[in-house]
């Protein structure tokens, strides 16, 4: 079976009459598979060595290392026609590792946590998270007012934090200060929070509270 690396000239009046064959194959061993854009916006592409068997070789054998699946081809300048476009076959070593005929597209699950996300927890928008007393936390955001009125119960802290972050954990307001009782309030002014999802985060020494709130 022939395998065909084609280009096509998208900004032709006619792109299917522009076809530039970049690289061609007759070997049954060598399977051509994916391409994908690189975060470089060179263009790479995976081939998978069959090792004589059908439809490929999975596992590969601890024997199995060679060139063609040790290496991903690169087309270096994509935007160029032709010879242009320098494609290199087999010249991005993958460092020990070897490919099949697919090209990883998985989220990062080894992520850490992103401080003060609401991602980073399963509270539901009107659930309030208490750690460490039974203290309260009430947010409720009035529209007409633009301003969310922020009230606290049941602290046993002496000393308080603020804070306000966006879903993508950016801090949008703080302040700290000294509790004269086991009541917080605060009208919040929000004029100039753009709309979506906010968790507001409040903090003693004895307790932490979050509550999130939607501007609309």
């Amino acid at each position: 079976m022939q395998n065909f690396l084609y280009q096509y000239d998208l900004l032709s009046s006619n792109p299917s009459t522009s076809r530039i064959s970049l690289t061609s194959n007759s070997n049954y061993l060598i399977g051509y598979g994916f391409l994908k854009r690189g975060p470089d916006d060179k263009i790479y592409f995976s081939t998978a060595y069959q090792c004589d068997a059908f439809p490929y070789c999975y596992p590969y054998p601890d024997s199995v290392y060679n060139q063609i699946n040790m290496n991903l081809s690169v087309i270096n300048s994509p935007d160029s026609l032709g010879l242009a476009c320098n494609y290199t076959p087999y010249s991005f070593y993958l460092g020990g590792k070897r490919t099949y005929y697919g090209l990883p597209n998985n989220p990062d699950y080894d992520l850490p946590a992103l401080a003060g996300s609401p991602c980073d927890t399963l509270v539901s928008i009107n659930e309030p998270t208490s750690i460490g007393t039974n203290a309260n936390l009430h947010v409720y955001y009035a529209p007409d007012w633009e301003k969310a009125f922020i009230n606290a119960d049941n602290l046993k802290g002496k000393n308080y934090r603020l804070r306000m972050v966006d879903v993508l954990g950016k801090e949008v307001y703080s302040e700290s200060g000294v509790l004269n009782s086991q009541y917080f309030t605060k009208n919040l002014n929000c004029t100039s929070s753009a709309k979506g999802m906010y968790v507001v985060v409040f903090e003693t020494e004895k307790e932490k509270l979050t509550k999130k709130f939607v501007i609309e």
